[in-house]
């Protein structure tokens, strides 16, 4: 049961070794998050943060996983002053946690290219009900980002589909680098120290959360002089190179890529960008020996091998790309996986409950 301050469940995002804890508000409080003994709260060094519509609290991997459960703590901020701040009573909400353990079928939600619907995509990706694993956002879950409000979708979804239970990947969109309020982007979502690309390990799964940018070149003329990818992306590449010395991937039994648009893929001009560059990527990527690449982008629905009809570059694996919507953006459809040691299956499903279709590859 959600406090009466939430304006939806919790969501536990991972990021590195640790899980961001956001829990979207409906007015001024201050927030903390109690796991076994210990209190985890959203502060700026020291000063409860209280003047957003999002909280966030950090904290350890590994005291969650062995907790299984953890309290969100809310106090009404009635009028914030110097001295002697007004305050409401404190609120709570206890929930339960699943973390992710080796076993030998995972199931995956990959979720994107949501544009601002709420109820379709919580609908479309409650496939697995209670079995679920691991819900991914790839991307383009606001429409844009003119509009601050439209954070909170990214929000209502996860908070709807997991009720806080189990884990959340974010990986940020093109259309999220759109609108006035984009540079804010990083202070409303889960990122490593407000980069948007970086590692994650939860339990016997190890992933990559790649941000290709803008889909054009930086001097097009739709972005107004407002982007620098090119140079974003040369700070992510030695990003990646750092990753592969590193090789903190290596004794991980399943291996993900996770990025909103798949840069193997090169698509037709204005979009075909970047070409020397993604190449790289994709083959650096390959090193990992990642299970699977999940993605969006291209609103098309496919499971597909290394030499299929999108590979450009060479996928270093199969690739998920599930990011579908009819003409009139009213409906969504998103994708199931089921991974084994030996196969990949994705089932796509709509708002409806349907599977409209399925695939399966070897690994």
């Amino acid at each position: 049961m959600k406090s009466k301050i939430m304006s939806a469940h919790p969501s536990v995002y991972a990021v590195g070794g640790e899980y961001q804890i956001c829990v979207l508000v409906e007015r001024e409080c201050t927030m903390w998050v109690q796991v076994g003994e210990r209190c985890y709260y959203d502060h700026s060094n020291g000063i409860l943060r209280s003047g957003k519509f999002l909280h966030i609290a950090k904290l350890p991997q590994a005291a969650l996983d062995a907790a299984g459960c953890y309290t969100v703590f809310l106090r009404e901020i009635i009028e914030r002053k110097p001295y002697y701040t007004d305050c409401g009573e404190v609120q709570s909400a206890e929930y339960t946690f699943r973390p992710i353990v080796q076993k030998d079928e995972y199931h995956i939600i990959n979720l994107a290219d949501a544009h601002s619907l709420v109820d379709a995509p919580i609908a479309s990706g409650s496939y697995f009900g209670d079995d679920l694993d691991l819900l991914i956002l790839n991307g383009d879950i606001p429409n844009h980002s003119g509009n601050i409000e439209y954070f909170k979708a990214i929000y209502r979804i996860s908070g709807g589909i997991t009720k806080g239970r189990v884990p959340c990947i974010f990986s940020r969109g093109n259309h999220d680098m759109r609108g006035i309020y984009a540079e804010q982007l990083a202070d409303y979502t889960p990122t490593d120290a407000g980069r948007s690309y970086f590692t994650f390990r939860l339990g016997p799964i190890w992933g990559i959360v790649l941000d290709a940018g803008e889909d054009k070149a930086d001097t097009n003329p739709e972005y107004g002089h407002t982007v620098c990818c090119e140079a974003f992306r040369e700070e992510e590449g030695e990003f990646l190179d750092k990753v592969l010395a590193a090789g903190e991937y290596r004794d991980a039994p399943v291996r993900l890529i996770i990025s909103h648009h798949p840069f193997a893929h090169q698509i037709h001009p204005p979009f075909d960008i970047e070409k020397e560059r993604f190449a790289d990527w994709s083959k650096k990527l390959a090193q990992i020996r990642p299970a699977i690449w999940l993605s969006g982008h291209l609103h098309e629905l496919f499971l597909e091998a290394p030499g299929g009809k999108h590979d450009t570059y060479g996928f270093p694996c199969p690739v998920v790309c599930s990011s579908y919507q009819n003409e009139e953006h009213q409906q969504h459809t998103s994708g199931a996986v089921i991974l084994t040691k030996d196969r990949v299956t994705v089932r796509y499903s709509t708002e409806k409950g349907e599977v409209t279709g399925e695939q399966s590859l070897p690994l």
